[in-house]
C-alpha cells in the first residue's frame, strides 16, 4: 500500500541524507503511531551504513505532566552504553563513567551526554542520539528541554534524531534553526489508506472461486482460476478436508480456502466501516463475523472475534452491551479451554467497568484477570491486568491494595524474566516506586526503578550466539540453518 510504504521511503531517504552530512545537528520527524516501530527501524538501520560513523543510541522514556522523562533517559544512555560496550572495537569506547549528578533530571542528560560523548575515540566519531518519546502530553516541557539540548556548545559531537509520533510539538524550533535542521514528514494519510482499503475489499469480493492467493486477499491476478498443473491434485471436498482436519487437529475451515476468504471479507468490512467512524454497520459485520467462526468449529477465533465486536460496541457507546458480551466471550472461552482467552475477556471486562466509572469493581476484575493469567501461564497478561489493578486502586487512594497489585505483578515478571521487559512489568515496578517515595522510601524506590531499567535493558539483548560446531563434525539436517 502506497500509503504506508511512501512515509518510509521518505524516512530511508532523509536518514540517509542526514548521515552523510554532518552540518546538520538535527533530523526531526513526525509520523502516525501506524508506522512508529517501522520508522525507528529504518532511522536505526541507518547505523550499518559503512559511511556511519557514529553509534545510534534509542531513548523513547514519555514526557508528561509532573515527569519530564530525562532522568529515565540518562539511565537508557547508561544501559545502552554498557551492552554496546561488549560489541564496540577494542579502544573505541571508554568504559561506563560514574552516575551525573546536577541540579535538574535535563542538566544530568546533558552531563552524562557529555561524558559518552567524550568516551569515543577513533574511528567512532560521535553519537547519534534518538529521542522517540511513546507519547508527550507535556509541550512546553518537551520544547524546552529540545531547544536547550540541541545547541547546548558542550556537545559538539552529538547528533539528535527527533521522532514524535501524532504529535508535532518540537516544529516551532525549525522556524529558529532551519540552516542546521531536517524535518520530514512520515504521517499517514489516512484518507488515502482508506480508499486503498476500500480498492482492496472490492477486488477481494471479485475474486473468483479458485482463485490465486494474490487475488484473495486484493492483490492484482487473473479474473479467472488458473488451469490445474499436470500431476496437480485435486481441491479436497469438505467430507476430506474434516478428515484431514481431524488428523491435524485443526478446524476444518482451515484447509477450505473459499471458507477463510468469506471470514476474511467479514472482518475486512467491520474494519474499514469502523475506521469510516459506521459503527452499526461494524457491528454487523464483526456479529457475522463471530457467528461464522461459531458456526465452522473456530472456537479460539469465534471467541476473538467477540472481543473485538465488544471493542465496536464500545466504541459506539454500547458500554453495558460490550460488558455483557465480554462476560459471555470468557464463558465461551473457558468452555473450550482457551487459556490467553479467558485471561483476555477479564480484562476486557474489567476495561468496560472502568469506562462505565465503576472503579471498584474495574480493579477487582483486572485482579481476578491477573490470578487467572498466573494460573494459565499467561505471564504478560498476568503483569498487565495486576497492574491496572494498582494503577485504579492508587487513583482512589487505597495504597494498599496498589501496592500490594504492583507488587504481584512484579511477582509474576521474576516467575518469567524473558517476558518481563517487553511487557508493563517495568512500568509496574516504576509505579510501585513512585508509591515508596511517595512515603519516604527513598532506597526501595531507587532499587524498584533501577529494577525497571534492568528489565528494559535485557528485553532488547541479542540472544547469545550460538556455539560453533567444530570442523570435524557435520550439522544434522534438522539442526542446520534454513531461510526464514
Amino acid at each position: 500500500m502506497d500509503s504506508l510504504t511512501k512515509p518510509l521511503e521518505r524516512v530511508v531517504e532523509a536518514i540517509e541524507h542526514f548521515v552523510r552530512t554532518p552540518t546538520l545537528k538535527c533530523l526531526y520527524v513526525t509520523t502516525s503511531q501506524m508506522l512508529r516501530q517501522s520508522v525507528l527501524q529504518h532511522i536505526t538501520a541507518a547505523e550499518l551504513f559503512d559511511f556511519n560513523k557514529t553509534p545510534f543510541f534509542v531513548l523513547e522514556a514519555a514526557t508528561e505532566p509532573g515527569e519530564d522523562g530525562w532522568t529515565t533517559r540518562s539511565d537508557e544512555l547508561r544501559d545502552d552504553w554498557e551492552m554496546l560496550l561488549e560489541k564496540a572495537p577494542a579502544g573505541a569506547m571508554d568504559p561506563l563513567w560514574p552516575d551525573q549528578s546536577a541540579k535538574t533530571p535535563l542538566a544530568r542528560f546533558g552531563l552524562e551526554l557529555g561524558r559518552a560523548s567524550g568516551a569515543l575515540h577513533p574511528p567512532v566519531a560521535g553519537l547519534t542520539v534518538v529521542l522517540a518519546p511513546v507519547w508527550v502530553s507535556e509541550a512546553d516541557a518537551w520544547r524546552t528541554g529540545l531547544s536547550t539540548l540541541l545547541w547546548e556548545r558542550g556537545l559538539p559531537r552529538v547528533r539528535f534524531v527527533i521522532v514524535e509520533t501524532d504529535t508535532t510539538h518540537g516544529l516551532a524550533l525549525l522556524e529558529k534553526h532551519a540552516a542546521h535542521m531536517e524535518h520530514i514528514d512520515a504521517r499517514v494519510d489516512e484518507k488515502a489508506v482508506a480508499d486503498e482499503a476500500k480498492a482492496r475489499l472490492e477486488a477481494m469480493k471479485s475474486a473468483p472461486s479458485g482463485a490465486s492467493g494474490a487475488r484473495m486477499i486484493g492483490a492484482a491476478g487473473p479474473d479467472i482460476a488458473p488451469p490445474a498443473r499436470k500431476g496437480q491434485p485435486a481441491p479436497m471436498s469438505r467430507e476430506q478436508a474434516a478428515e484431514k482436519a481431524r488428523e491435524l487437529g485443526i478446524p476444518p475451515a482451515y484447509l477450505q480456502p473459499d471458507v477463510m476468504q468469506r471470514l476474511n471479507l467479514l472482518l475486512m468490512s467491520a474494519a474499514l466501516a469502523a475506521r469510516e467512524k459506521n459503527l452499526p454497520e461494524a457491528v454487523r459485520h464483526q456479529r457475522e463475523a463471530r457467528d461464522f467462526c461459531t458456526a465452522e468449529g473456530m472456537h479460539r477465533e469465534a471467541v476473538i472475534n467477540e472481543l473485538i465486536l465488544g471493542s465496536y460496541l464500545l466504541q459506539g457507546g454500547s458500554t453495558d452491551k460490550a460488558l455483557e458480551l465480554y462476560r459471555d466471550a470468557r464463558k465461551r472461552a473457558e468452555q473450550h479451554q482457551l487459556a490467553a482467552q479467558v485471561v483476555q475477556a477479564q480484562m476486557a471486562v474489567g476495561a468496560c467497568l472502568f469506562v462505565l466509572k465503576r472503579l471498584d469493581e474495574a480493579a477487582t476484575a483486572y485482579a481476578d484477570a491477573g490470578n487467572l493469567g498466573v494460573e494459565q501461564k499467561s505471564v504478560p497478561l498476568a503483569i498487565e491486568a495486576f497492574r491496572m489493578c494498582g494503577q485504579i486502586a492508587a487513583s482512589r487512594g487505597h495504597l494498599e491494595q496498589a501496592g500490594s497489585a504492583f507488587r504481584r505483578a512484579l511477582a509474576a515478571a521474576e516467575s518469567a524474566p524473558e517476558e518481563a521487559g517487553s511487557s508493563s512489568a517495568p512500568e509496574a515496578a516504576r509505579q510501585l516506586a513512585a508509591l515508596c517515595r511517595k512515603h519516604g522510601m527513598t532506597a526501595q524506590a531507587d532499587s524498584l526503578e533501577a529494577q525497571a531499567t534492568t528489565m528494559e535493558a535485557a528485553a532488547v539483548k541479542p540472544p547469545p550466539s550460538p556455539e560453533p560446531v567444530p570442523a570435524t563434525e557435520t550439522v544434522p539436517p534438522s539442526t542446520a540453518p534454513t531461510e526464514p
